[in-house]
Formats: structure tokens, C-alpha cells, sequence
């Protein structure tokens, strides 16, 4: 019984390394060169315009959404304010559009990118919960990082990060600080950007029990508090903060229903709602990666998994003037994939393009991997017979085979059977024998 559940055992873990291994070898042998679209909202023609990598030969496409194609120039050209230093190069500055002027300065003046990844969301990443609150004023070119940290929870704690304690005073005031504005404890989720490379320092976004919205920054070593007005029933799932000191917004807010807003800076919104909706049809959060471009005429989200690609062109005021969507064509099946995908059942895969989790998946290829599958039973049955097991003995094994195919033959071929009696021991070397008898 023993020697059973180990066999069985082995079976088993041969066939998940073979579900594992092999998806990584067939990738690495066979290197997948397509890329993914870059799409843009042409100023130019009022259309959308993209650049793909195809294939082999480090190959790109040029074209707009009507299918016209453009060499590389050209292309560029359609979206100046992507390539506007390629246009003071070109000596196509100040650029005139709709009617308006626009030199180098307000190119830079006006352009800003915010992006969100399914990887940052909360439950896709692993956090500590520690966080540095800079010093929003601290008299110096740069921004730099405190003695102390920050941990959240039932209360603020400052831990003093040299002598390893927590400094009660700190701890107390910026307490007090969220409690006087209203704050409802404890702390549910805290969002902002760690890092001294940025423009500014907005601090740290605090959701709080009642689902409310709070900023808390230090300037000049006390508490500042900025409560966010939010819309009646907005539940916050995320705050993705971007301080950049040319634009109007300080970042993106997505919500627990898929709803996603901008955040204004903090003049901004002291008097009015912080947020500015966003319509985006189709956009999943879990799945798609999404950008906005801001440039002097318009707003474009672009945003997509590794399927489809979608896009909204905004005005200024964020109403949408023009959407677009298509396949990528990195998401046409090359002739290897649909091979593998005839030649085993499943692939496991540990990785999630979408978190920073180790995650099993589990990958079924279909009524396509039915024929391999058979080839495989067959192979196995005949495998089998020539160890010497009768057809009932044969069963279990077929199974395994007829489960994972190819997984299973290889694992059934590396680990073979006992027979299950001296009789069937004796018979299974009399054709051995007779086989080696023929051959010879």
C-alpha cells in the first residue's frame, strides 16, 4: 500500500512539472517577438493612430484606425505632442492646430501621463504596511526621508527608524490631527507614492471606517488634513497618486464597482468635489492596464489587457469625442502555440501577469489536444502490456492518461508499475522473452 501511494505520488508530481516546465521551455525556445499597440488620438487628422511590432525581424507597423499606413516620419509627425522634440528638430516648431499656437513650452507645460496596472491594486501586491511621511517643506531642492515611519491601524504610530521606538509625541499629534477633521478609526487602507525622485510631496490618502477620504501631509513638521469630498454611495478601492508639478491632477481614485475619477490638486478641491469622472466603456481593472495622455488639445485613456486595446479621446472638460478599439496582434495565435495547444491538454502556469502573487493557472486547450490525447492512451495501453499488466490492472494508469495525455505517458514511462502478482510477474518476463526472441 505504501509503495502504491508513493508511485502515485510520483505520477502525480511528474505530470505537474511536465504542466509547468514545459510552457516555460517551449517559450524559451520559440521567443515571442510581437509586441504591444501603442495607440494614440491624432490632433493632426482627428483620428486614432497606432504602431505595432510584428513578428520576426524586429518589423513595425505604422497606421490609423482606417488602415492607411505611414512610414515612421509621417507617423510621428500625426502626434506632435508625443514627438515634439523630433519636431523642434524638424523645425516644425511652433506647431498651429485648431486654429491655436503652440510652442515648446506649452507642449511641456500641458503634457502629463497617469497610469494604473492591475499589479497595484490592492490584493495584487503584497504591502508592508510602513510608511514614510516626507517633509512637504523641506527647504531644500530635494525631497528627503524621514528619521521616523508610519504604521497604521486602530491609530497612528510614528516609530522613530534609528532607535527602533516609537516617538509618543509625533504618534499623539497627527492622531489628534485626523480626529479633529473627522477622521472615523481605524485606519482601512492607506495610499501614496513612496519616493524622493517626485516633484512635490502630497502625503498619504487615508480611507477610514466610514469609507471617507482623507490627505494627511506634514508641512513644516505638523499635521495637514484635507478631507476629499466624495459622491453619495462611492466606496474607494484605490488611490493611485502621481505628484507631478505640471499637472491639475494629482492622480486616479478607482472605486469597488469598476468606476474610475480623476483627483484635482489640493486648491483645487478644497471648495468643490475633488473628482472628475471618467467615462470608460469596457475598462476592467482587475485585467487591463490603463494610460491617460494629457496633451493642450485633448485627454486620451487608453487601456488594455493582452487581448484588446481600447481607447477614449477627451476634450478638455473630459467629454469624449471619439472612441476606438481593436485586437492587437499579439493576440493572434502563432502556428507553435496552436501545436502546443494540440499537442497537451493543460498548461499551469505560476505567474499572473496581473499580480505580484505566485498563483496557479490553469490553462485548458480544448477539443483541440482530443486526438493527442487518444495517440497517448494507445502508446500507454501498449507501454503497459509489455510490462505485463492485465487490462483491469491497466486502468488506473489509463486514467492518469486519459486525464493529461502526453503528461501522463512520459510519467507512466519514467515510473512504471509493479505487477500485482508473482502469476503476473512471470507472464509479463515470458513476453519479454518472447519479444527479445523475435527480434533477435
Amino acid at each position: 500500500m505504501t509503495a502504491r501511494l508513493a508511485r502515485w505520488s510520483l505520477l502525480l508530481l511528474t505530470v505537474f512539472l511536465l504542466a509547468v516546465w514545459w510552457p516555460l521551455l517551449k517559450d524559451l525556445l520559440f521567443e515571442y517577438r510581437y509586441g504591444k499597440t501603442d495607440l494614440f488620438y491624432s490632433p493632426v487628422i482627428e483620428r486614432f493612430v497606432y504602431k505595432e511590432l510584428l513578428g520576426e525581424g524586429h518589423r513595425f507597423i505604422y497606421r490609423d484606425q482606417d488602415g492607411n499606413d505611414y512610414d515612421r516620419q509621417t507617423f510621428e509627425t500625426l502626434i506632435p505632442f508625443i514627438y515634439y522634440k523630433n519636431m523642434e528638430l524638424w523645425g516644425k516648431l511652433p506647431l498651429r492646430l485648431a486654429g491655436q499656437r503652440f510652442d515648446k513650452a506649452q507642449i511641456q507645460a500641458e503634457r502629463q501621463v497617469l497610469e494604473l496596472e492591475p499589479v497595484e491594486l490592492p490584493g495584487h501586491a503584497p504591502r508592508i504596511q510602513l510608511f514614510p511621511l516626507l517633509e512637504a517643506n523641506p527647504g531644500r531642492a530635494r525631497l528627503r526621508f524621514p528619521e521616523d515611519i508610519l504604521r497604521s491601524g486602530e491609530r497612528l504610530t510614528f516609530i522613530n527608524s534609528d532607535a527602533n521606538r516609537i516617538d509618543p509625541e509625533l504618534t499623539r499629534v497627527f492622531t489628534a490631527a485626523l480626529t479633529e477633521a473627522g477622521f472615523a478609526w481605524p485606519v482601512q487602507a492607506v495610499f501614496g507614492r513612496v519616493s524622493i525622485l517626485k516633484a512635490f510631496d502630497a502625503g498619504y490618502f487615508f480611507l477610514d471606517q466610514a469609507g471617507d477620504l482623507f490627505q494627511l501631509r506634514r508641512v513644516d513638521g505638523v499635521p495637514e488634513v484635507t478631507p476629499v469630498p466624495l459622491p453619495d454611495g462611492l466606496a474607494v478601492r484605490h488611490v493611485k497618486v502621481a505628484e507631478n508639478k505640471r499637472g491639475d491632477f494629482l492622480g486616479l481614485v478607482l472605486t469597488e464597482d469598476g468606476r474610475l475619477f480623476l483627483l484635482t490638486q489640493d486648491e483645487a478641491r478644497r471648495n468643490a468635489s475633488g473628482l472628475t469622472p471618467l467615462a470608460l466603456p469596457g475598462y476592467d481593472p482587475e485585467t487591463m492596464a490603463l494610460k491617460i495622455l494629457f496633451n493642450p488639445l485633448y485627454r486620451t485613456a487608453i487601456y488594455s489587457d493582452q487581448r484588446e486595446i481600447m481607447a477614449v479621446a477627451m476634450d478638455r472638460q473630459f467629454e469624449p469625442i471619439e472612441r476606438y478599439a481593436r485586437t492587437m496582434a499579439m493576440a493572434e495565435p502563432r502556428l507553435v502555440d496552436r501545436l502546443w495547444e494540440a499537442l497537451v491538454p493543460f498548461s499551469l502556469d505560476l505567474r499572473d501577469p496581473d499580480a505580484r502573487h505566485f498563483r496557479l493557472n490553469l490553462k485548458l486547450h480544448g477539443p483541440l489536444a482530443l486526438p493527442a490525447i487518444g495517440a497517448a492512451l494507445i502508446l500507454a495501453r501498449l507501454l503497459l502490456w509489455r510490462r505485463g499488466l492485465h487490462s483491469l490492472s491497466m486502468a488506473p494508469s489509463l486514467l492518469l492518461v486519459a486525464l493529461t495525455g502526453l503528461y501522463g505517458l512520459i510519467a507512466i514511462a519514467l515510473i512504471p508499475p509493479e505487477p500485482s502478482n508473482p502469476g503476473e510477474a512471470a507472464a509479463a518476463d515470458q513476453r519479454r522473452m518472447a519479444m527479445e526472441r523475435d527480434a533477435t
